[in-house]
């Protein structure tokens, strides 16, 4: 698979910017160069119109008080005006042939104030052709310094337009490249974080990141290595939490193989006594109950077994009612005597599931439940009908996809209850309430474990103070079966 890299697009991505920025940079100064040549060519047409105009001033102080100084003044401004349209470019709003006009205006007018003769008098000069040319010249030059202000106005709102249109273009470009490396690096690590958070809620889903780029796809194997590793070490605490609580059991395995045992061996000691004195039935009776005896004390060490080995999940149908007694004479010898455990589940209830990890559940709640009642109280087991609570996709049911026909079995107790601000954390991995060194926090993990193995469904109603109450739906069979 041909991967990409995200550090290459990031640096092409700056640099696409880097370029469009200095792009931006030259045409301003592109435009900056040209307006300061129209400023400046403004400040010529400026001059003309403000040359002219001082010319006709002299000229009409001139022809009112006829003195030589407002003739040599007037001179000295045709001479400028004549220098100002000798140098005015043609590249001008004003047509080549308007500017050869005005040129030639000013050479007449030049020479109408210049006397043929040193002893002309100034008086005779052409009053009325003076006149006709210097109005020509004003209205020349205040048409040329019209047109080169409209001319800058232009210019400027050209520059203005242009320069937003540059912005909006280097502005979209940024959005562009800032939207793709969002997409490429932003929801990615986003959809880590979320996933970092579900580990913290005890959830190891793996992730899956459509995404060609080479550390995307390198930082998502990492994570997901880091998940696979997690999980198997979870596993493995759960699994030392199975056999941890075989220590609670032993208790009252010992009982249960004391009874069984203690029945062999009256009855082996009877039967040596009755060796002498053959009564076939009586010794026939005292054998059935050797095997009988032998048989229990092979299941308890056989049921003792399964909770300890590890094996594959195995569904098949398992008597309820057995498995709860089972469960309750197994943790005998961790129910003391101020509890009483109280059983109302049905010998006709048939659920298809694993026998074996459906003992761990219900030691592992019964256990929390006597955990949680510090003096005396009360542990119920029962199976409740189908008018308390089990009508599907209500109460706290509500979504579970149990597949039906299911049975609903309540876990309660008359303990000290949870408080609400943990409920929602009680079935997490490592969470508990109880002092350090009095519980891992694994147990109800290991509940929600199994029942998610069969399919079913986990609930828990708490209050402090008013105990708790565990609803567990499981698939059920109908018609007889065995364990």
């Amino acid at each position: 698979m041909f991967q990409t890299s995200l550090r290459r697009k990031v640096m092409l991505g700056y640099a696409l910017i880097s370029t469009l920025a200095l792009g931006l940079s030259l045409f301003t100064l592109v435009e900056l160069r040209l307006l300061s040549q129209r400023l400046h060519a403004g400040e010529q047409i400026f001059t003309l119109l403000n040359d002219v105009l001082e010319m006709r001033r002299f000229e009409k102080n001139f022809f009112l008080y006829h003195q030589q100084e407002d003739l040599e003044q007037l001179r000295e401004y045709v001479d400028r005006v004549t220098q100002t349209l000798q140098r005015d470019s043609p590249e001008t709003p004003q047509t080549p042939h308007a500017i050869e006009q005005a040129q030639g205006w000013i050479r007449a007018y030049a020479q109408l104030t210049t006397p043929p003769a040193p002893d002309r008098p100034a008086a005779e000069l052409d009053e009325t052709r003076l006149r006709t040319l210097g109005k020509a010249l004003v209205t020349f030059a205040e048409q040329r310094s019209a047109d080169e202000r409209f001319a800058i106005r232009q210019a400027l709102e050209r520059h203005r337009l242009l320069l937003l249109a540059a912005m909006v273009v280097v502005i979209g470009v940024i959005v562009l490249l800032g939207g793709s490396l969002s997409q490429r690096i932003v929801l990615p690590l986003r959809r880590i974080e979320e996933s970092m958070k579900g580990v913290a809620d005890g959830q190891f889903q793996q992730i899956h990141i459509p995404s060609m780029d080479r550390e995307i796809v390198s930082l998502t194997s990492a994570f997901n290595l880091v998940l696979k590793e997690l999980r198997q070490r979870q596993r493995h605490l759960l699994r030392s939490e199975k056999l941890a609580s075989l220590g609670t059991l032993l208790s009252g395995v010992a009982h249960e193989l004391n009874n069984p045992l203690s029945n062999i061996s009256t009855s082996c000691q009877i039967l040596a006594e009755e060796l002498n004195h053959p009564d076939p039935r009586f010794q026939k009776e005292l054998v059935t109950q050797i095997d009988e005896q032998t048989k229990r004390a092979r299941d308890i060490v056989r049921t003792l077994l399964d909770l300890a080995r590890d094996r594959a999940f195995q569904r098949a149908p398992v008597r309820l009612a057995a498995t709860v007694e089972e469960a309750v004479r197994f943790s005998k010898g961790q129910i003391p005597a101020r509890i009483q455990v109280l059983r109302e589940v049905p010998e006709t209830i048939l659920i298809l599931g694993d026998r074996r990890r459906l003992h761990q559940a219900f030691i592992n709640l019964l256990k929390n439940a006597i955990d949680a009642i510090p003096e005396a109280g009360v542990v119920r087991i029962r199976v409740l009908r189908p008018d308390e609570e089990t009508t599907e996709g209500s109460g706290p049911f509500a979504g579970c996809r149990c597949p039906a026909p299911w049975c609903d079995i309540e876990v309660s107790d008359s303990g000290t209850g949870i408080d609400e601000a943990h409920l929602g954390r009680i079935f997490d991995p490592f969470f508990t309430t109880k002092p350090v060194g009095q519980g891992s926090g694994l147990g109800l993990a290991v509940v929600h474990e199994v029942i998610e193995e069969h399919e079913g469904c986990l609930t828990v109603e708490s209050r402090p103070g008013e105990g708790s109450r565990f609803v567990i739906r499981l698939p059920m069979l109908t018609g007889e079966g065995h364990e």
